[in-house]
């Protein structure tokens, strides 16, 4: 027999389930071109609800940022992108510094926005309303050390985790909370030019990667007279060196452009083959492989891209590395 606290935990799920359903519906009806599962929506979803840190990896141009801007665009929340620069070795290159020169504190608009994230949710707490979010996303998070530069708010994400809100010290008599409104997402791409994370970094972070499956490759091509061309060379570079919707979509520009202008579809993806997908190729001996496949498919149709490649295999034989230059 069903119990009051029971009709209670149904309406709860009840609830929930079409807060949720209707957050999914918001996603493809404003974003229908793009490329994500339901799965992977609940899984941002509940990571950046109950941790608060979602780390997102995957191939470049698989659509990591889009996604974290557009959760925070549907959820209503305030966004600020803020793109990691590889000279950041310190938490002041984040949150600004105390001047000795003037005595003034200098906040960078991260510090700023912190701060707006605490008033709105210390407003809203008077107020008795539900605050407003706060989403930080940090665009190629890992191009420098987090650990440095993210040391404060990583030690300070764990007391928010036990206490609710949390005390951020930036300077003698300069401090800021870290309030639950306040998301953080960081989108990484793991290639030479990037760091790894320790351990502490993954302990406050869920991990969430972006798959690029074969399947989303053909449907964001379908009717397009080169689709099965790109997709046997994504078919070739897959495993070596992998390219996402961005590139996908940068060769459909170029080539629509280049027939508006009378060339041939076949000449004008020859040469996006070779300005967009060959300098991304690079690797040692097994590269190889992939090397030898895209040299005999292209020895046909696409010249330009034969010759580069050709070039690229002579430095693999020369030297045991492959690379555009």
């Amino acid at each position: 027999m069903a119990t009051a606290s029971d009709d209670i935990r149904a309406s709860s799920v009840s609830t929930i389930d079409s807060a949720f359903v209707e957050l999914v519906r918001r996603f493809h009806a404003n974003y229908p071109t793009f490329r994500i599962s339901d799965d992977l929506i609940r899984r941002y979803h509940l990571a950046a609800s109950t941790r608060g840190f979602v780390i997102l990896c995957g191939p470049s141009g698989t659509g990591k940022t889009w996604l974290a801007q557009a959760y925070a665009e549907i959820v209503g929340a305030r966004i600020k992108l803020v793109a990691v620069d590889p000279s950041w070795s310190s938490n002041e290159d984040l949150l600004g510094y105390l001047s000795p020169l003037d005595g003034f504190y200098h906040h960078t608009p991260f510090s700023e926005f912190v701060a707006d994230a605490a008033r709105e949710w210390n407003s809203a707490n008077g107020a008795g309303r539900v605050a407003r979010e706060f989403h930080v996303i940090l665009d190629e998070m890992n191009l420098a050390r987090v650990e440095h530069y993210f040391s404060r708010f990583l030690s300070a994400m764990e007391i928010r985790t036990r206490e609710g809100v949390a005390r951020l010290d930036l300077a003698p008599g300069h401090t800021v909370e870290l309030t639950p409104n306040l998301k953080f997402s960081g989108t990484v791409n793991v290639d030479e030019t990037t760091h790894g994370f320790a351990d502490k970094v993954y302990d406050r972070a869920q991990v969430i990667e972006l798959p690029l499956s074969r399947e989303h490759v053909m449907d964001h091509m379908s009717g397009r007279p080169y689709a099965d061309v790109v997709l046997r060379v994504w078919d070739i570079f897959h495993d070596v060196s992998p390219f996402g919707f961005r590139v996908l979509d940068e060769i459909d520009a170029y080539v629509t452009a280049a027939e508006e202008v009378g060339t041939d579809w076949r000449t004008a993806l020859d040469e996006q083959l070779m300005q967009k997908v060959l300098p991304r190729v690079r690797g040692d001996e097994s590269a190889r492989d992939a090397i030898d496949a895209f040299l005999e498919f292209a020895s046909g149709d696409y010249p330009l891209s034969a010759a580069k490649t050709r070039t690229m295999r002579r430095d693999l034989d020369e030297h045991g590395f492959v690379a555009y230059f």
